[in-house]
């Protein structure tokens, strides 16, 4: 067998060898357009800033967040840094409201909320018997509407302070219990 031959079957066999890796690399190495829209967000931003209104166009919600991510097919939306203002607006165009900030948070829409760090809830108006709610981290289930969590909460007041761990809030019948070493103290 000549030089020439030898290097013409070589050649062959090295090119076929190129084109069955170049094949079966491509089928591992992609990922499908599903995989993507489940891994990836939808949605990023930073310095986030949204409002909501009512049917009247009374600002109900404004949310600041130093990072966003939304994810469609979960409807879950991941934050850092968030600060939340909600407005509660009376027949006497009074607005009362809160404000909520945490360092992060996940949303999953209309079904629950999940804030970690640095938990703090304060009232927008003067008038508020409550002054101050602090905790580490706090469960939203938008469907039962309740609040709850095991860890510690603080809560201030102009003339008294309470504090507990696993406690639940229940926004429909508006009580709120602390399960686990309540102690209150109140002032003159």
């Amino acid at each position: 067998m000549s030089v020439t031959l030898r290097s013409i079957i070589i050649a062959a066999l090295l090119t076929i060898c190129a084109g069955l890796m170049y094949r079966f690399s491509g089928l591992t190495g992609q990922i499908s357009s599903d995989d993507i829209k489940v891994r990836y967000p939808t949605f990023e931003a930073q310095n986030f800033t949204a409002k909501l209104y009512n049917q009247d166009g009374a600002i109900t919600h404004s949310i600041f967040a130093k990072e966003v991510a939304f994810y469609k097919t979960k409807d879950l939306v991941l934050t850092r840094g968030l600060a939340g203002f909600f407005y509660d607006h009376n027949q006497k165009a009074l607005s009362y409201g809160w404000q909520i900030s945490a360092d992060s948070g996940e949303i999953t829409f209309n079904k629950e909320a999940n804030l970690k760090g640095n938990i703090k809830v304060s009232p927008n108006y003067a008038t508020a018997e409550i002054k101050e709610i602090t905790t580490p981290e706090v469960y939203f289930n938008m469907q039962t509407n309740e609040i709850s969590s095991h860890a510690k909460i603080t809560i201030k007041g102009a003339q008294f302070v309470n504090e507990g761990s696993n406690y639940v809030v229940d926004l429909n019948k508006k009580t709120f219990v602390i399960k686990d070493k309540p102690h209150a103290v109140y002032y003159p």
